[in-house]
């Protein structure tokens, strides 16, 4: 797909973008088995409960020094019951939907205890140590899953269909890498502005609301040209810090274009999703939902790179007219 016309300077086309995603999905409909199978899984797959893991620490909460004040009590109730109201429906296996980069489901937001033929399996981790090799190897499948699936939509989009092992494991491990240097980057620019709103905090709670919601704007929009870094790993076969730079750098060139196709995108797949999410998990018509919830998101995600692609295209020609105008 090219979307940039004889001018070399056309910026890309959110439109021509959108509609190529969809195509590249509707001509390859087996790129969203994987998010299917995921959704399935958790749908009628073993439940892996943790409430009898961490209940006792929510419940013994009332009993920490500190909380016997009069206005206290009530707050910590609350609080007590909304987290075990989580836990209580909390299924390990969500795990498998891993970010930034993972394989996008539909039943992470649904109840997993049950499905149209009963109640599943479930299994109950007891111990700290059973609940940290579960967590690791469902991070981990996850992980893997969504470096197959982000692959096969790349190479679909490129035109070859040929990947060696040695590729596949250093995708994999550029995305295994990616939440941890975020993380990283997100404790850094957190770090400071903590340290000011505990400051504003002693003088007005009211100004360090503020404070904060500026602050997570700031975050935000700190991190939001690093959005297309899974795409420099994928269609260019970057490292991760390589891949960063190139997002940074179409990014910045193409900013604006680059926000109303983030927000066209989120538009479109969560309203979509109240149609998805309507049915019950014990109702058959749930199985639509999935189908159009993979189709939609997988379009969404195949239209990101093409994308990309023009979009790249478009800030190398902005960086070498300016480079010739030198």
């Amino acid at each position: 797909m090219n979307t940039s016309s004889d001018s070399k300077f056309q910026s890309p086309s959110i439109i021509q973008a959108l509609l190529a995603g969809f195509n590249t999905i509707a001509s390859k409909p087996d790129l969203i088995l994987i998010p299917i199978a995921l959704d399935l899984f958790l749908w009628f797959g073993p439940v892996w409960r943790i409430d009898r893991l961490f209940g006792p620490v929510v419940k013994n909460m009332t009993q920490l020094p500190g909380i016997s004040a009069v206005e206290i009590p009530p707050f910590i109730e609350n609080y007590q019951a909304i987290v075990h109201d989580i836990l209580t429906n909390f299924n390990l296996a969500v795990s498998l939907r891993t970010l930034p980069i993972g394989v996008p489901s539909l039943m992470v937001s649904k109840s997993s205890y049950l499905n149209p033929i009963g109640q599943p399996i479930t299994f109950s981790l007891d111990s700290s140590t059973q609940f940290l090799i579960a967590w690791l190897l469902f991070v981990l499948v996850g992980y893997f899953l969504g470096n197959l699936y982000f692959l096969n939509i790349s190479k679909q989009i490129l035109g070859y269909h040929q990947e060696n092992i040695k590729s596949l494991l250093n995708s994999f491990y550029q995305i295994v890498l990616m939440p941890i240097l975020l993380l990283l980057i997100i404790i850094i620019l957190s770090l400071p502005m903590i340290f000011l709103v505990t400051l504003v905090t002693i003088i007005s709670p009211v100004i360090s609301q503020f404070l904060i919601t500026l602050a997570l704007v700031f975050i935000l929009w700190a991190i939001m040209p690093l959005v297309f870094t899974p795409h420099g790993i994928f269609l260019y076969k970057q490292n991760l810090i390589a891949a960063m730079i190139t997002s940074i750098k179409v990014v910045r060139i193409s900013m604006g274009k680059t926000i109303w196709f983030i927000l066209a995108s989120y538009l479109m797949v969560e309203g979509l999703n109240y149609l998805w999410r309507s049915p019950n998990v014990d109702n058959w018509f749930l199985f639509v939902g999935i189908l159009g919830h993979a189709f939609i998101v997988s379009a969404i995600i195949a239209a990101s790179f093409h994308y990309f692609i023009d979009a790249t295209r478009f800030s190398q020609s902005v960086i070498n007219n300016n480079l010739n105008l030198t």
